[in-house]
């Protein structure tokens, strides 16, 4: 179990990250996506039929073309910057950048709550697409509904006496390692939230960081 943790490691700090970051800015703006922007969809449509729980029109429209360009800055980092592995480095240092600077600028009072959760929609947009584009990453770690999915398939096969192969089982695992992560960082997020505030967004912007520091499967970034 701890080895295939660690083979992980990347994936899983990333899902923790990607929960602590929605968690803070759902709370902080009385609902928000920045990382699973799915969401936003269906809040804007409750949102267009008058429904109490829709809101923030506006912000949630935003967050589509900052998450989206976010997206589009790790493909271009890819296609130009060689061997992929410093693209990937690069990648997370501009979105450790930007969570770091949500983080700064809330303490110093400088910006409103709403232009911190672009910032961190656009940092969340690149770390998603840097974790499809770069399989040596690790798994994708925004997967959940995906991931919650093969939790259930693991289960029906326990309760029928299916015999999983090892990879079925490899699969299984990291569903359930990243399901851990995401809601642990959704926990920690909340509560960074009610402590700190924005503030508290200095956490995945170091998390994000050493995960820069530490990935570099064929070569040093600064080779």
């Amino acid at each position: 179990m701890m080895n295939a943790v660690r083979k992980k490691g990347s994936s899983l700090v990333l899902a923790f990250v990607s929960g602590f970051v929605d968690a803070l800015f759902f709370i902080q703006l009385g609902g928000l996506f920045v990382g699973l922007v799915t969401g936003n969809v269906v809040l804007l449509g409750l949102g267009l039929v008058g429904h109490e729980k829709g809101g923030l029109h506006g912000l949630q429209i935003m967050t589509f073309p900052l998450f989206m360009f976010g997206a589009g800055l790790a493909a271009v980092l890819v296609a130009w910057t060689k061997p992929i592995e410093r693209a990937t480095f690069w990648a997370l240092v501009i979105s450790s950048s930007a969570f770091a600077a949500t983080a700064l600028l809330a303490a110093i009072g400088v910006g409103s709550d709403s232009a911190f959760a672009l910032l961190a929609a656009f940092a969340m947009g690149m770390l998603t697409a840097i974790d499809r584009l770069d399989s040596k990453l690790g798994p994708p770690f925004s997967l959940m509904t995906g991931n919650i999915a093969g939790v259930a398939v693991v289960a029906a096969r326990r309760l029928i006496g299916y015999a999983e192969k090892p990879e079925e089982w490899g699969q299984s695992l990291t569903s359930i390692i990243l399901i851990g992560g995401f809601v642990a960082g959704c926990a920690t997020g909340a509560f960074a939230q009610v402590t700190v505030g924005i503030v508290g967004m200095l956490l995945p912007a170091s998390l994000t960081i050493l995960v820069a520091v530490f990935y570099s499967p064929n070569e040093s970034p600064s080779a």
